[in-house]
Order: C-alpha cells, then sequence, then structure tokens
C-alpha cells in the first residue's frame, strides 16, 4: 500500500499491540481468573435473557437498560452514564470529543498507553510528569503542568496502572481545580482499592469525567463493557462521536446482570485481594527483585539484572507475564493476581532463578 494514502499521524504509529499467546497460564493483562457464568444466580439470569433477546432488532442506542442499573450501582442519575465497547472505546470517544491537533494532553507516567495512543492518532501532543521514585505520583509536578500548559485535557489513572498506586482524592481534586478544561479520571480498577471514587466530585466540578469498567473485578473483559460517569452536558457532549448502536444486545443484557450479581462477584473480588496481599507478602522476603504495593488485581514487580532470564524461565513454565520494552522499564514485569496455586508455581519459578531467593 502506498504509505502516502495515510493520515500523516498514521504513517509513523506504533498501535497498541497484543502479542500472540502461547502459554496456558496468563496473567499479562489483569483478567479475572473466575468465570462468572459458574455462579447458578448468573447462569440462571443469563439463560432467561439470551431467551429474549432479539438480535434482528438493533440495540438500544443509549443501552438504557444497562445504563441504569450502572447509575442504579452508582447511586447517579442514567442520565450520567455513557456505556460503550469497553474503557478504551469511551477513551476514544473522549479523545476525539475534546482534542484537536496540537492540543495537549496532560498526564503521568508511567500510566496506561491508551491515553498516548489515542492522541497521537489524531495529532494532538501529550506531556507526562514523571513519578517520583517509587512510583509515587509527582503531585506538585502535575499542579504545575496544570497550571504551566492548561491543558485541552488531563487525564489520572486511579489506582494506576501499571504501578498499582491509589492517589488520594484530594490530589485528585487539587488537579480538578487547577484545571480550566476536562479532567478524566480512569478507574477501571477501583473496585480493587475500595476507595472513594471520583465520581463524588462530579457535582462541584462540571470538568470532571470518570471511567469505570465491567472488565476486572466484574470478570466481563471478553464482553467489552466500559463506562464513562460525567454530568449530563458533559455526556451528551461526548455522545455526539459516539456510534449509534455501538453497544450489541448481548453485553447490554449481561452487563445489567452482571451489576444484579455484584455481592456475589465481588465476594469473588475480595478473594482477589487477600491472595494478593498474602503473595506480596512471600515476595517482599525474596532477594534480588521489588515488589511494588498495589491496590488492584496486579502489582508491578522489578527483576533486575534477573529479568531476561525469569521471563523465559517462566514462559517455559508455561506462564506469561507483562514485560515492558521502554528502556526504563525494561526489567519490570506486571503480574496479574489470580489464584494461590498459580502464584506459589511463580513463586517457585523465581527461587529456581535466583540464587539463594
Amino acid at each position: 500500500m502506498n504509505n502516502n494514502w495515510l493520515r500523516k499521524t498514521l504513517k509513523d504509529f506504533a498501535p497498541y499491540a497484543v502479542a500472540p499467546i502461547h502459554e496456558k497460564t496468563v496473567i499479562n493483562a489483569n483478567e479475572s481468573y473466575f468465570n462468572i457464568l459458574s455462579l447458578p444466580s448468573v447462569m440462571k439470569d443469563a439463560e432467561e435473557a439470551l431467551a429474549s433477546l432479539k438480535p434482528q432488532i438493533y440495540p438500544a442506542p443509549m443501552a438504557d437498560t444497562l445504563r441504569e442499573a450502572i447509575a442504579d450501582y452508582l447511586s447517579v442519575d442514567p442520565s450520567w452514564i455513557l456505556a460503550g465497547n469497553g474503557g478504551d472505546e469511551v477513551i476514544t470517544y473522549i479523545i476525539n470529543t475534546f482534542l484537536d491537533p496540537e492540543d495537549i494532553l496532560l498526564t503521568h507516567a508511567p500510566t496506561f498507553d491508551m491515553y498516548d495512543t489515542e492522541a497521537v492518532v489524531i495529532g494532538a501532543k501529550t506531556i507526562s510528569v514523571p513519578d517520583l521514585p517509587g512510583f509515587k505520583r509527582d503531585w506538585d509536578g502535575i499542579a504545575k503542568a496544570v497550571e504551566k500548559y492548561q491543558p485541552k485535557l488531563t487525564v489520572l489513572c486511579n489506582p494506576n496502572n501499571p504501578t498499582g498506586e491509589l492517589a488520594p482524592l484530594s490530589e485528585i481534586e487539587r488537579i480538578v481545580s487547577l484545571s480550566k478544561n476536562p479532567v478524566l479520571v480512569d478507574e477501571a480498577y477501583i473496585e480493587f482499592a475500595q476507595a472513594e471514587s471520583a465520581i463524588s466530585l462530579i457535582k462541584k466540578y462540571p470538568n470532571v469525567m470518570v471511567i469505570r469498567t465491567l472488565s476486572k473485578a466484574f470478570g466481563l473483559a471478553g464482553m467489552r463493557c466500559g463506562y464513562m460517569v460525567a454530568d449530563s452536558d458533559m455526556i451528551d457532549a461526548v455522545s455526539k462521536v459516539k456510534s449509534p448502536y455501538n453497544l450489541n444486545i448481548f453485553t447490554q443484557a449481561f452487563g445489567a446482570i452482571a451489576l444484579k450479581h455484584r455481592d456475589e462477584i465481588f465476594k469473588v473480588r475480595d478473594g482477589i485481594i487477600a491472595e494478593r496481599d498474602r503473595f506480596l507478602a512471600e515476595l517482599s522476603f525474596v532477594n534480588g527483585i521489588r515488589v511494588y504495593p498495589s491496590s488492584t488485581n496486579f502489582f508491578l514487580m522489578d527483576a533486575g539484572t534477573y529479568a531476561p532470564a525469569l521471563f523465559e524461565a517462566l514462559r517455559k513454565a508455561d506462564i506469561l507475564v507483562k514485560k515492558y520494552k521502554s528502556p526504563e522499564m525494561a526489567s519490570f514485569f506486571r503480574i496479574t493476581v489470580t489464584t494461590k496455586d498459580v502464584d506459589e508455581r511463580i513463586l517457585s519459578v523465581i527461587r529456581e532463578v535466583i540464587p539463594n531467593a
């Protein structure tokens, strides 16, 4: 193909890539290990919903039933909700609503790649404020950057991916209060943190948008269901770029079912949190590696000089973890927490690779 046919921003563009998976134990994408269809109550409601679906009819454009279920879960008005195919699609909608070419998107680093990826596609510029040592966010630095640049869009991931760090809501409010433009808070992992959401800021600050998802704690990554929470004016603005029938009928129905059974599903989440804390405590005594505290279903580990050998040893053990290409993160792995059996296998591999571990 003639490369000149492409938009200028795409000619040298490197998309967000998902490598082929060959391993049986996959813990590189922060997915839940638990299939919620194994819950009899969920399966019963799913079967009933499936029997009444009409695939020949277009889905509800605004996913009304799902929207109401999300609103009930969050105790907000349904007009504050916009649903999409995972949080990624919602990020795309927000970027396309607010950013023009050459506009500035401000975020922190390291964080989720999709913000910068989507900004690059439309020709916007990303400014990232580096974390402080220990992957603590530089809130003073972020505040200064907001005051200096007044970015068209500021994005804060909380808890952060890939570091797992949870920011105090007071720091997020500080950034929101300094910004004259929209601020997006990505809370994909907030159910694991069990912390107060930035949704509580929306009434006071109409420039706040929050992204949530059913992919992580609710275990619906394969069904692609994310959503945005903001005041109704902001929802109306972002709806301008939304596809008319963006969310299929099955995801709309099953998302509402998952939310209905959240108490059962959150028992699984609570088990993951307990296993995360147990595993991190064990790893903290292993010489040669460093693990970082996490408020999510994953954690970041610095394997230092052992990283190449450890990654290959894990792959030989049929375990795939997330590794990074950037030089500053080359020795780091992000490991999804699943079950004790899997975690003990990882620990065994670490002890084989690292002397006196």
